[in-house]
């Protein structure tokens, strides 16, 4: 069924694959705007339908039911701030993507982890926001990183413009983990405020001329001529996804009120260097499932590599995040339903539910096909 985890042979090969030697990261990306006037549709927020999907893997199998390949699905969306003193985000989170993947999934044993990694700008850039697909391999999550396009143009205090990509979180995200109750990841990296309100023109000019129709389709109506501010888009995003704001390194000094305006002051995090990003992503996740609790914190990070001061810092800034906050969704969910677990059957693609064992057919022999992954 293909490269399910970014494991060392197939990051080493993708970087193989998709970046030059002597070259930097991002070459495709910038060659492809001069080629074309436009981002590469992998990582235009207009392009492939507009709405990002996280979706359950299933395989056909003889019986003619839907086998669950790998696990229930959990989106993990990033979106990097790449200007000014932070235009090398990008070169980073290549580099640090197998621990990215590594240490979120080992938080989220038995599930499909599902990433899409952003970057994002100012509007006096020519692309305001790269938003990607949500992809598991390392080929495509390379390949996606690599054809962003990072302009590093703005900097300084006037406030950078990620509301655009937290509005496509927000209304243009389509998941099957929402769909049966669950919450999704998402992570907002930077230095700097935002801007309190968004603007047609320019949501237009990020998502395509379709954008209200697009969310209309998703079921969100978005009035174009009162458009939510900033602080109403979180706060439609944490009705799907547990979002943080990550503050980076030496942030300015409104940077932290802007934010804590915006999500609460539990939902902001300590970024102390850019470069142990999957680890203070790891650790927000574990303790929002549950999977370590923050006695364990400290340990964790030393373990993977931390400084006992970044530990410390880390494990102080996570004390107040909204702990156990999946745990408990899953528990009311497990009430009425049991979560799809890898080896479950399906009985419909469409079906929300995988079937009670006691119904799958007993088998003939015969192995499954392998014709391809079908998405739920």
């Amino acid at each position: 069924m293909g490269d399910r985890t970014v494991t060392k042979s197939s990051y080493d090969s993708a970087i193989n694959k998709h970046i030059s030697s002597g070259q930097p990261s991002t070459t495709r990306g910038f060659e492809e705007v001069r080629n074309t006037g436009k981002l590469h549709p992998l990582v235009d927020p207009s392009g492939y339908d507009v709405i990002r999907r996280s979706l359950i893997r299933l395989d056909p199998q003889p019986n003619g039911l839907f086998l669950v390949t790998v696990g229930p699905p959990i989106e993990h969306e990033t979106r990097l701030d790449t200007t000014g003193s932070m235009g090398r985000n990008v070169e980073v989170a290549i580099k640090v993507l197998p621990h990215t993947y590594d240490l979120s999934s080992k938080m989220l044993p038995g599930s499909d982890l599902q990433l899409a990694i952003g970057i994002f700008g100012d509007c006096q850039d020519s692309f305001v926001l790269c938003r990607p697909q949500f992809e598991m391999t390392s080929d495509k999550l390379v390949e996606q990183l690599t054809l962003m396009v990072p302009e590093g143009l703005g900097g300084g205090n006037g406030g950078e413009d990620p509301q655009y990509g937290l509005f496509g979180a927000a209304y243009l995200t389509s998941s099957y983990n929402n769909r049966i109750g669950l919450k999704g990841y998402d992570f907002t990296i930077s230095d700097e405020p935002a801007r309190e309100r968004l603007d047609e023109r320019q949501l237009k000019r990020v998502f395509g001329d379709e954008v209200f129709r697009k969310t209309t389709e998703n079921g969100f109506e978005i009035n174009h001529r009162d458009l939510p501010s900033t602080k109403e888009v979180v706060k439609d995003l944490l009705k799907r996804s547990h979002a943080f704001f990550l503050e980076a390194g030496q942030a300015y000094s409104n940077t932290h009120s802007f934010w804590v305006n915006m999500f609460g002051e539990e939902r902001i995090v300590v970024l102390p260097e850019i470069d142990i990003l999957p680890h203070v992503q790891a650790v927000i996740i574990g303790l929002t499932e549950g999977t370590i609790s923050t006695s364990e914190v400290i340990d964790f990070l030393i373990e993977n590599g931390i400084g006992k001061e970044n530990a410390r810092i880390i494990a102080r800034s996570v004390s107040n995040i909204p702990i156990g906050a999946q745990a408990e969704l899953r528990r009311k969910v497990e009430q009425e339903h049991r979560i799809p677990k890898k080896g479950d059957y399906f009985r419909a693609k469409t079906d929300l539910w995988p079937i009670d064992l006691s119904e799958v057919p007993q088998s003939d022999g015969t192995q499954p096909t392998q014709g391809g992954i079908n998405w739920l």
